[in-house]
């Protein structure tokens, strides 16, 4: 075992145990629901955006731009390939739920990429992994908001979609850190020397990331009501392809085509997490089966907490 690899392993166990620390912390009411939405809301909208940013002040190179702009690409065609499989062939025996087989397709396609992605990125890869995950994430929001949008609900794209798009916090931060870095690639060393308070003050920031990502997750999965969805078969298939397949295929099509390095594990990374709450919170929105949708998010929050390691230790092999 090399050393890099001895270094990931570690990382891991620390996720883990940060993820049973906040699980601890949720049982004793140390974390409560409020705190959870105080802390949510403060990652959301600071600490993530900040932590992305700050990603970008990493100097700029010529391969970092290829493998960038190689995720950028690899995003733009999943999420539409993805959206469009499972619909067809998939989860194409729940035609006669149509809801259920809706909210399937879009939990499937739409992870759980800026609370978890992110921290997990930046926790196993440092800088590099959450620059990557951020140029990877660019298209994620663009198509949640509009093709997704509409597939789950059965609405036309509004003017409230595209607002949620276009002012994201974390939109934003990559959008104006890529900026950044490109602009910062042609300016001579000495000229970003004054910058460097401001550069420390977006690394301290967002290095709160993941330890408060992580206890707000274990805090969770300690408060999961998940009632009957533990004996439905469906929502056990649901979260072997959500979890376990769809990575899985993804890993091997980015074999396949030669890929290697950040370009191969971040997409991979980014698959494997669970469903993200917006799912929930449009279900709940326009009624599509609102309580499963809920469910179906705690179910594979609660599940991941053993998958992603195992995925983490097999992307570990490839780096």
């Amino acid at each position: 075992m090399n050393a890099n690899m001895l270094i990931g392993y570690q990382k891991i166990i620390s996720i883990i145990l940060l993820i049973l620390t906040g699980f601890l912390l949720g049982k004793r009411g140390v974390i409560t629901e409020q705190t959870q939405n105080r802390i949510t809301d403060l990652l959301m909208k600071v600490i993530i955006p900040f932590s992305v940013f700050s990603s970008f002040f990493s100097p700029f190179t010529t391969d970092k731009l290829h493998t960038s702009l190689q995720l950028l690409l690899t995003a733009l065609i999943f999420y539409p390939v993805n959206q469009l499989l499972l619909g067809r062939f998939v989860f194409a025996g729940c035609r006669k739920e149509e809801d259920k087989r809706r909210l399937f397709v879009f939990s499937n396609t739409y992870s759980n990429t800026v609370f978890m992605g992110y921290p997990f990125a930046q926790a196993l890869f440092g800088k590099e992994g959450l620059f990557y995950a951020s140029m990877f994430n660019l298209p994620y929001n663009l198509y949640l908001w509009s093709m997704g949008y509409c597939y789950l609900t059965k609405q036309p794209m509004n003017k409230q979609g595209v607002k949620n798009t276009l002012t994201n916090p974390v939109i934003l931060a990559c959008f104006a850190g890529y900026l950044w870095w490109m602009a910062r690639g042609a300016l001579p060393a000495g000229n970003t020397i004054w910058l460097q308070p401001v550069q420390e003050v977006f690394e301290m920031v967002g290095a709160c990331s993941t330890p408060l990502s992580m206890l707000v997750i274990g805090s969770l999965v300690a408060g999961t009501g998940l009632g009957g969805i533990i004996k439905d078969v469906a929502a056990w298939y649901f979260s072997a392809v959500k979890l376990i397949l769809v990575p899985g295929i993804l890993l091997l099509v980015l074999l396949v085509l030669g890929i290697s390095g950040g370009g191969l594990v971040i997409p991979v990374v980014i698959a494997a997490m669970p469903v993200c709450a917006t799912g929930g919170i449009l279900a709940a929105k326009y009624h599509v089966k609102k309580e499963y949708a809920a469910s179906l998010v705690a179910f594979t929050t609660l599940l991941s907490v053993f998958t992603i390691p195992v995925w983490l230790a097999c992307l570990m092999k490839f780096l």
